[in-house]
């Protein structure tokens, strides 16, 4: 009875860079059970892959929304994607 599970990639614009955003992110996806990335933009934004069920996909979104103390969310994209082979969550460089 395999878990039926969710791909979707992210783009969170806003203050998000200098706010620990990756990092908090990572600890969120791993309290969820979430797999995927994060990493910086060039632009100013983060963007990643969160991989998990329809419950773990919105409360991961959910956190994507406000993300951490620091940080302003003006916007959160996202769009579902083919399911990749993943087995964690990493902040990729």
């Amino acid at each position: 009875n395999k878990k039926i599970t969710q791909t979707f990639q992210f783009k969170v614009i806003g203050r998000v860079q200098g706010v620990a955003f990756r990092y908090s992110t990572l600890q969120v996806a791993n309290q969820l059970g979430v797999y995927g990335n994060i990493r910086n933009l060039k632009d100013g934004s983060v963007s990643g892959v969160i991989q998990g069920s329809a419950q773990q996909i919105q409360e991961m979104m959910d956190y994507l929304k406000r993300g951490p103390q620091f940080a302003m969310v003006q916007s959160l994209q996202i769009n579902e994607i083919s399911a990749i082979n993943v087995t964690c969550f990493e902040i990729l460089r």
